[in-house]
Parts: structure tokens; sequence; C-alpha cells
């Protein structure tokens, strides 16, 4: 079995900490060690290190020889530019099958997550591959919601199988796209009045053979592309090649796959038996280290009748919290953030206004 570790992505909910050279992945947000270090400790402790890939991008490869120099040089993919997560995972998808065409791949292994017992979750990737080869079908996580939030995307549950290891595995009836479509939290809770939800989590299982042939079908824009690609990975042009192709692709979620194969009842999806924490927004980070009893502030803070707060700051300079209830204070060198826990979403469009106000250093 073969993983893959997509950490190219920015992180814009944790602005202003997490920009687009210093991304969440490689911050140390919830203890000693950074979001990737953590994923890559959980996989090593039953793989090879051998056998994880790290999808990024040419700007953050040095984090990754940094923080984990034992992963294979080799086992680098290098995106030329950000085209999302679809091309990103068809691209990943590739440069492993080309290695290890009959492997099982754990993709998308997200770098993001904080999954505890970590013993559970190696369990159920046992259980996965399984699956994947007994059915031929793909799979993927899910979690019942524990609060309502617009960070992930959710499953409309189907009929449940049995004889999987222990463990609760669904059929899914339907994809429900929170983030795309920008959902309200109101949106969400009638959503999850109305039907049995799971939270998407991500954790796609899946053969090179199925996945391309999916893949055909369902976006063969994508398809005619990368296995033009595949003619030169591993060779002396696969540097030119690669940016010269890789601009064409659409830019798109792997979501469009994902929707698809639940039309068609060729996705599966486990319930999670283990404590799945997504750091997506900085109200996940704030009830991360409050569930573990973690200081909810850094920095030279002073709290003056105030409570449910956390401030990340330096100690460069005092924050005083005065009558302040449920609020994330952000303090870096050349920002500063202030905002209510409750509208922790919103960050992306102070980012998209900053943008537009030509403040792109700032992100």
């Amino acid at each position: 079995m073969k993983f893959v570790i997509m950490a190219g992505g920015i992180g814009s909910k944790l602005w202003p900490l997490s920009r687009a050279k210093t991304p969440k992945q490689f911050i140390k947000l919830v203890g000693g060690r950074s979001l990737f270090q953590m994923t890559v400790d959980s996989l090593v402790k039953r793989h090879s290190v051998e056998d994880i890939f790290v999808s990024t991008t040419e700007d953050l490869v040095g984090f990754v020889e940094e923080q984990y120099p034992s992963i294979p040089k080799e086992n680098y993919i290098v995106e030329p530019e950000m085209r999302l997560t679809g091309p990103a995972s068809v691209l990943a998808m590739a440069k492993v099958a080309k290695r290890f065409p009959d492997e099982v791949i754990y993709f998308y292994v997200q770098c993001v997550i904080v999954r505890e017992p970590e013993e559970k979750f190696l369990d159920m990737i046992e259980m996965m591959e399984k699956q994947v080869r007994q059915t031929g079908k793909f799979m993927t996580g899910m979690m019942v919601p524990k609060y309502t939030e617009v960070g992930s995307d959710l499953f409309k549950m189907g009929k449940k199988l049995s004889d999987t290891a222990g463990m609760n595995v669904y059929e899914v009836e339907e994809f429900i796209n929170v983030v795309k479509e920008r959902m309200t939290l109101e949106q969400v809770e009638e959503i999850s009045r109305k039907f049995t939800v799971g939270i998407h989590t991500n954790h796609y299982v899946w053969r090179p053979k199925e996945f391309f042939e999916s893949l055909q079908k369902i976006r063969p824009d994508w398809f005619d592309l990368i296995e033009e690609l595949m003619k030169y990975l591993d060779t002396d042009k696969e540097k030119e090649k690669l940016e010269e192709i890789y601009k064409k692709f659409e830019p798109d979620r792997i979501e469009v796959l994902t929707t698809e194969l639940i039309k068609e009842n060729k996705l599966l999806a486990v319930e999670l038996p283990f404590d799945w924490t997504h750091i997506t927004t900085w109200d996940d980070v704030y009830r991360y280290r409050e569930n573990k009893k973690m200081p909810l502030d850094n920095g030279k803070v002073v709290n003056v009748e105030s409570e449910g707060n956390m401030v990340m700051a330096s100690d460069k300079k005092v924050v005083a919290m005065v009558g302040m209830k449920d609020m994330v204070v952000v303090d870096t060198d050349d920002a500063l953030l202030i905002m209510p826990r409750s509208m922790a979403s919103k960050i992306k469009e102070a980012g998209d206004i900053l943008e537009e106000k030509g403040f792109k250093d700032y992100l």
C-alpha cells in the first residue's frame, strides 16, 4: 500500500498566521510538531517511510525536506502551479501509478487532520485496503457531525454494510457540496435536520486501474492530458512536459469525481473509528486546544471578565481582553485579526478584499 499526502494548500482560513509561503500544515498549531509531521509520524508506525509520497509546490518543498528528511526525494510530487485538488490529485495518482500500478493507494491523506488514537486510524487503513481489493469500489471516510460547521462537505448516508472488521461502512446516496457553495450555518443545520448526514473526511482509497477508468468517463479532458503526460514521467523531459501540459488542466476540486461516483454506487464510506479534528478554521484550533486542556493564549495576555477566547500573539506586546467573549485574536508582525469565533469561516472574504485592494503581500 502507498500513501499520498497532499501538502500544497495555503490554509487561508487560518490567516494571518497561515500564509501562501508558510501554510498551516507546516506550522506548529496544536503541539510541538507540525500537522504535516504528525501525519507522517502516524503512518510510519506501521508502514515504511519509502511508501509515503508528498504532493506539494516548489515553494514548499523546503518544508518537506526540513520537517521529514527521511522521505525519499523521488517521492516528492511537485506541482508546477496551483490548479486545485482535482488536477493535483490526478498528477499524484499518475506519478505513483507509474511505479506501482497494482498497489492500493491511500490517497489524499490530509495533513491538516489530527487523528486519535492513532492505532484505530491504522486499523482502518488495513480494513479499507481489503475492501478496495475485494469490491473494486472506491472508499473514503466520514464521521457523524459533533457540531454544525461549514468547513467540510457532507454525505447523505445510505445502506449500512456488514462484515467490515467491526467498523461501520455505508453506501452513500448524495454528496452535499458545503464548501464550494459556501453554505451558511443555517443551511447546514437545515440539511442535518432533514437527513442522516456524515462529514466527508477525505480518506480516499483506490487502485490506479479503477481510478483512471472513472476519470476517463467523468473528466475525459483531465484523462487525455494525464495520458499524454504519463509518456514523459521518469524521463529527462518530465519537467519540461509537466510545465507545458499541467497548465492546460481546468482547475477544480477532486469532489467532481466523488459526486459522480456516488451516483454510480461506486463509493463506500467508513465511519471513522477514532476522533477526527479538521484544523480548518481558528474555531477548530480553539476547540482542539480546549478539549486537550492546552493553553488558549500564546504570549502576554491579560483577561478581565472575558471567556471563551483564544489569543495567538508574540511576547513583544501585551494583549488585554476586557469584557470579551468567544473571540479570536491573532497578532503577527504585519497583521492583526480580531473576530468572533462564530465567524471563523468569513476570513476568506477578508482575504478576497485584501487581494482586491492590492495587499497580496499579506496573504
